[in-house]
């Protein structure tokens, strides 16, 4: 992986906090054009809806989904196994291994945790919160989010995920707790970190008494901010995102807006049921035909939210007609294609803009800001006008 750019310091501040061990952290405060770029979408009134998926990070299948499982697994109740996955992103194949996060409840008993979908939920938020110029900042050159637990409540019950506050801050915790090791093909060593490398929280006298005041700042997986120095997220529907009632139907949503960048009604996209499984993180049935069960669910929710037009399939079979995989055709809507053509045109734009101020290393960000929306808006007329 290539090395992060050092953003250059801007106004530098140092923003003081604590861990949740208690310790006094500070940190310094920089504002590099990527974060500006990565937080502007089409000027339209549906800003609230975007967001980004980010470029190999969402591809690691790092949340296991099967609760039942998790629990047969602990050890006396409490402790879990070192967690292997292997998964193929852009024709490579990569390892991720997930060593899950022992927290302690108030009594001091100790258990351990794999990340589960809330804490992708939770994720999914706070990367949203950070798309906000006020919320998302780079502290110590790294990206992340400063934002009130009353703020990550509302966000994700405004989405339809309610969440008690003693549950979100253990999904914190858990995030924070949770260590990736990912390893290529060879066996070499990526990056380990966990998925919050950082995460600094008030104490619970505080979030009681000013909960809509009491800051806390999540410093997101290094893989991010990699993402957003070499400009290779795309832009999403986060509101649709989050409508979804099931796992797998986000997880194959966040795959087409990120992968099916030529998406039209002449090239449909193919996808196996082998890779869904092994890629989403998906743990197969010990029933087999529960597996294609769960993945034609999803599918079908697809196609309810117009993002899929048609799905055809081809099941194979083996000896004794054994199903041995079942190959997915999956037609676009309009609709779809047309956002998969403003999330191309505003990855141009941006791409141009960020090669524009490397070149013109005095530019105010200021402008940037006013200049990147004003291209974009002109870019969406295009891209409607391409669709009549």
């Amino acid at each position: 992986m290539p090395p992060l750019k050092r953003a250059t310091p801007l106004k530098p501040e140092n923003v003081r906090g604590t861990d949740i061990h208690g310790k006094a952290v500070v940190l310094a405060k920089t504002q590099p054009q990527q974060l500006a770029l990565f937080q502007t979408f089409f000027p339209d009134d549906h800003n609230d809806h975007y967001s980004n998926t980010i470029e190999l990070y969402d591809a690691i299948p790092k949340y296991v989904t099967n609760p039942k499982l998790v629990d047969a697994m602990r050890e006396g109740g409490k402790y879990l196994p070192l967690l292997e996955r292997q998964f193929h992103h852009r024709g490579e194949v990569f390892t991720v291994t997930i060593r899950p996060a022992r927290l302690k409840d108030r009594a001091g008993r100790e258990k351990e945790y794999y990340p589960s979908p809330r804490e992708e939920l939770v994720e999914e938020a706070l990367r949203k919160l950070a798309c906000d110029r006020l919320n998302g900042v780079y502290l110590d050159n790294l990206v992340g989010v400063q934002f009130t637990l009353y703020e990550l409540k509302q966000e994700l019950r405004n989405r339809g995920h309610d969440i008690h506050l003693q549950s979100l801050i253990e999904a914190l915790k858990i995030g924070h707790g949770v260590d990736l090791h990912m390893y290529r093909k060879d066996g070499s060593v990526m990056l380990a970190s966990p998925i919050f490398p950082l995460l600094l929280i008030g104490s619970r006298h505080d979030w009681l008494k000013n909960p809509t005041e009491t800051r806390c700042y999540v410093q997101f997986h290094p893989f991010i901010t990699q993402c957003l120095s070499q400009l290779t997220y795309r832009q999403f529907d986060y509101g649709m995102y989050m409508r979804y009632r099931y796992r797998l139907s986000r997880w194959l949503h966040k795959r087409l807006a990120h992968n099916y960048v030529q998406a039209s009604m002449l090239t449909p996209y193919t996808i196996r049921l082998s890779t869904i499984l092994r890629d989403s993180g998906t743990q197969e049935s010990a029933q087999n035909y529960n597996n294609p069960r769960s993945v034609e669910r999803a599918l079908d929710e697809l196609h309810d939210e117009k993002i899929l037009l048609a799905i055809t399939k081809e099941t194979l079979r083996g000896p004794r007609k054994r199903l041995v995989d079942i190959k997915y055709t999956l037609l676009p809507t309009v609709e779809f294609v047309t956002e998969i053509k403003r999330a191309n045109r505003r990855t141009t734009i941006l791409t141009e803009r960020l090669q524009s101020v490397a070149t013109h290393s005095n530019q105010d960000i200021g402008d940037a800001e006013e200049e990147v929306p004003r291209k974009i808006g002109d870019a969406e007329e295009e891209v409607l006008l391409e669709n009549r």
